[in-house]
């Protein structure tokens, strides 16, 4: 598969993934609360920033560059929510835990095999 419609598709679902951890905001209390609000609110703005210059650019090379530049940031920052989302897991019930859980693993692995991609192929975050 082309790896531009990769990156594309892997851009549209953390668009998604952001509108679901906005939502989370209002099914859980405390620090959980605001964090998953913020998070969400970061992963829409990477994600509509990351869409709206994959559409701008038409060369293909700078399209896979505006890809690798969103999943590097995209993963760093789902590593980071990983590591912090089980602080607050006490406040928050273990289904909403789950689904945040799972949303950022595909968010980490999916970005994950797109950078191992791109890197095979001569792109890198370095490069771009």
């Amino acid at each position: 598969m082309n790896l531009n419609i990769l990156f594309k598709d892997y851009i549209i679902y953390n668009i998604i993934a952001g509108i679901i951890f906005s939502i989370l905001y209002m099914l859980v209390d405390g620090f959980a609360k605001y964090y998953n609000l913020i998070y969400g609110i970061l992963i829409i703005g990477i994600a509509a920033w990351s869409l709206g210059r994959y559409t701008l650019n038409k060369i293909e090379d700078d399209k896979i560059r505006s890809g690798v530049q969103a999943a590097w940031l995209l993963v760093s920052f789902a590593l980071g929510y990983v590591s912090i989302i089980y602080a607050p897991v006490l406040s928050s019930s273990i289904q909403i835990t789950v689904v945040e859980t799972i949303l950022s693993l595909v968010q980490i692995v999916w970005g994950a095999i797109l950078l191992g991609m791109s890197y095979k192929n001569g792109y890198s975050i370095i490069k771009v």
